[in-house]
């Protein structure tokens, strides 16, 4: 690795950046032997780029060296380790909790700050070979070699554990099943599954207080930051899985944002001086203004909820002011749509002329996806959700599909077949609801015998083998894959995205002279039109809508007609592919 600037490094033939922090020998405790810096990919090979994005990391390693000090601060309450030969049932499982939650949200971490394709597949490499070593030695009951990584946890923790040979095998073997428990979660997550390490680990306390509270650092008897996030979520029956995750980053970050300036504070000794020190060191960390002004307000929303629960006292961000954008840089900010030339090098590249697929979960969506956003201008996971039955035809008007919600098992009798839980999924808004009608260029690139191929495998949802990220998006996944294959081919604007095909419809619609009422409700949303949305479901709105979309000039495209995929694509070869094929 070869520093090119301060704290900024590079290295493969790629030339990616990383950025190089040196862990300060005071919290060199707190991380494993031997480990001396801090190395995290910056995700670019423009040093420009890398210039702006490393002042945002380096801000987040100064807070994770923040936490590791309150660690270490609490691992040294008293001035000697306190000596235990033995621990309870209770007292091991509280310890062995505690290290895997540690672990997972150390996981949780590295995967929030973005894993390259070349960092993803090392990590798979190691939990596999780690799971497959240590499951052999758990099933074996060789446990000795994990005694020592224990004891090196406990002593970090403020205990000096010396028990007899029986007891260090009795804890070795349950601290091991808890490692290979822990690898397990790890994996699932690497195979795209949502693991939410609150719901796997939730919060335990410091074995340190389970073991000898007496030594433990005494905390005020007010609220802490998880129980009133707590009652901020529980709020509302049922709150979805991806809005409490939204609200938690930013609780979480403001948690961290005081430790790292030595205030290790509980939520109502918060200030509103706190607060605009918070939202300034949003802005100075480089985050969009629409990012830092959502946080806000969804923070001011958790303290509003525990202030009318008289959990606290008042709600610091109450007045806290986000930033203002000037409109220009604001218009430049959006996203825009594909163009003629973008929907050529998409639809003419090796997924819809070669039929190659992308090496992870998306399959067939990878072909699937694009087309059905570019002729019907759904969002990507209302696309994402599809079940089979959802295709339907009208004898006067033809094929068209339908979008519904699909929250939880408790809907499953509106549904005409069954659909995993894992393919449930709640619609942006009410408006949301709506048939589409099916372009006949769908059914022309086959669309049909799609269907058909996959009731002949017995499934029941359009793309069987997506998987929802740690937002519960069934679509997240296929989206970022989407945004490095179109930067692979060429499309380098950054506002040009899986989104932009519902910005390519609304142009398509309003260039066709479809009156505002119908285009709204092609595009879901609300019309201001009382019968055309109150009438949704009935013949006569979905015939005018029908009538209205058949005036669409859809632009020729190169895109074949699919078969099943074949090879994987290559996105580090496309680019120099597609230049060849334009020279």
């Amino acid at each position: 690795m070869k520093a090119i600037f301060e704290h900024i490094y590079e290295r493969g033939k790629s030339g990616k950046k990383y950025v190089r922090r040196r862990i300060p020998a005071a919290l060199r405790a707190a991380y494993p032997p031997k480990k001396k810096h801090i190395t995290r990919s910056l995700g670019t090979s423009d040093i420009r780029e890398a210039k702006v994005r490393v002042h945002a990391e380096l801000a987040k390693i100064d807070i994770e060296f923040a936490q590791a000090r309150e660690r270490l601060e609490l691992s040294r309450a008293s001035l000697a380790a306190k000596r235990i030969s033995t621990l309870s049932d209770d007292q091991l499982q509280s310890t062995a909790k505690f290290w895997a939650r540690q672990v997972l949200l150390s996981d949780d971490k590295q995967r929030e700050d973005g894993l390259d394709d070349e960092e993803f597949d090392e990590l798979g490499e190691k939990l596999t070979s780690q799971r497959q070593e240590f499951g052999r030695m758990l099933a074996q009951g060789n446990t000795a070699p994990f005694f020592p990584a224990l004891q090196g946890f406990l002593h970090l923790c403020g205990l000096d554990f010396d028990p007899d040979q029986a007891e260090a095998k009795r804890a070795s073997y349950a601290f091991l099943r808890t490692i290979v428990e822990t690898l397990d979660l790890q994996l699932a997550r690497q195979r795209g599954e949502p693991v939410q390490t609150d719901v796997v680990a939730p919060t335990v306390p410091h074995p340190l207080q389970v073991i000898a509270p007496e030594r433990a650092p005494t905390s005020p008897d007010k609220p802490d930051w998880d129980a009133i996030f707590e009652v901020w979520r529980t709020y509302v029956d049922n709150r979805p899985k991806s809005t409490a995750i939204a609200a938690q980053t930013p609780w979480r970050d403001l948690r961290r944002f005081l430790t790292s300036k030595g205030r290790n504070l509980s939520p109502a000794e918060v200030t509103p001086r706190d607060m605009t020190d918070f939202a300034e060191s949003m802005q100075a960390r480089g985050l969009a203004v629409d990012t830092i002004n959502e946080r806000i307000s969804k923070i001011k929303a958790i303290y509003r909820i525990a202030v009318g629960k008289h959990k606290l006292e008042s709600n610091p961000a109450e007045n806290t002011l986000g930033f203002k954008e000037n409109s220009v840089k604001k218009r430049r900010k959006k996203r825009l749509p594909f163009d003629a030339s973008d929907l050529n090098l998409i639809f003419g590249s090796d997924i819809f002329m070669q039929h190659h697929r992308s090496r992870g979960q998306s399959g067939e969506a990878s072909y699937w996806i694009p087309l059905l956003m570019f002729y019907t201008g759904a969002r990507p996971e209302e696309v994402a959700g599809l079940a089979l039955s959802d295709l339907q035809r009208d004898d006067a008007l033809g094929w068209y599909l339908v979008v519904i919600d699909r929250p939880s098992d408790e809907d499953s009798d509106l549904f005409d077949e069954r659909v995993p839980a894992s393919h449930r999924r709640t619609l942006k808004n009410a408006q949301s609801e709506r048939r589409l009608p099916v372009a006949s260029q769908l059914i022309e690139l086959g669309l049909l015998r799609y269907v058909e191929w996959l009731r002949t495998k017995r499934e029941t949802m359009f793309f069987p083998t997506l998987k929802k990220d740690w937002h519960e998006k069934l679509s997240g996944s296929f989206s970022k894959f989407f945004g490095r294959y179109v930067r692979a081919l060429g499309i380098e604007d950054s506002r040009k995205v899986l989104y932009s095909f519902r910005h390519t419809m609304k142009d398509m619609l309003e260039t066709a002279g479809i009156p505002s009422k119908y285009l709204q409700r092609v595009m879901g949303h609300t019309t201001g039109d009382g019968p055309i949305t109150d009438g949704y479901g009935s013949d006569l709105p979905f015939k005018l809508i029908a009538e209205h979309f058949d005036n669409i000039k859809f632009p020729t495209i190169p895109a074949l007609p699919w078969q099943p995929g074949g090879s994987s694509v290559m996105l580090k070869k496309m680019g120099t592919v597609q230049k060849h094929r334009e020279g």
